[in-house]
């Protein structure tokens, strides 16, 4: 598929225009790859996992770790929006304090091909103590074509992914379905031991 993609872009094809009735050369390149968020690892050489999931905040990426459910909250995202966004002064609505961090620039296409450029990639079983951790984890074969490194957009992330991992679950805790519902018992918890949303605390039946 890499050597096709560089034929297109470096010569091309002759194509026939059935309304023109004309031969011409078409041109093409791949302008961005849309996938799930667990491709756009495999496709980007950015590991999503643990806590640096954001590869605009990288090792910046704001995270807490719950305690009851062990999971992990990414909080923090009112810097994304202006600094004067009344979100970002609302403490109850959201962790508890005052979001005034500054959003990091999105990271340019040099910029990220400077990360995965030199990464180098051992296969097989190796001894972990020798093992460099990156959160870069490869340079993809997409590098090889001669665009790639200058496109502004790379990756995106599917509409359809979206709407079930965030769209449903929304809709599930709302209209509280049981089995999928996210406000269970250990969320309230969670609620409790950040110190926000007390009124949700979880209250003891009388017998």
């Amino acid at each position: 598929m890499i050597e096709d993609l560089k034929f297109l872009w470096d010569q091309g094809v002759e194509v026939f225009d059935a309304y023109e009735k004309v031969n011409f050369n078409l041109s093409a390149l791949l302008f961005c790859t849309i996938n799930d968020f667990p491709a756009y690892e495999n496709l980007s050489g950015y590991s999503v996992k643990r806590h640096n999931v954001c590869s605009i905040c990288e090792e910046n990426t704001s995270y807490h770790q719950l305690k009851h459910g062990r999971k992990t909250s990414y909080i923090g995202n009112q810097r994304f929006l202006k600094c004067n966004h009344p979100y970002c002064r609302l403490k109850k609505s959201f962790n508890g304090s005052y979001e005034d961090k500054v959003a990091p620039p999105p990271l340019t296409s040099e910029a990220v091909y400077n990360r995965v450029c030199k990464v180098n990639v051992a296969f097989g079983k190796i001894q972990k103590k020798n093992i460099v951790k990156n959160i870069w984890k490869k340079k993809f074969i997409f590098f090889e074509l001669p665009y790639w490194s200058k496109c502004d957009v790379r990756h995106c992330i599917g509409v359809m992914h979206v709407k079930k991992n965030v769209y449903d679950n929304i809709i599930d805790m709302l209209l509280n379905i049981k089995g999928k519902t996210k406000d269970a018992i250990n969320a309230r918890k969670n609620l409790v031991k950040m110190g926000i949303l007390l009124e949700l605390q979880p209250q003891p039946h009388s017998k």
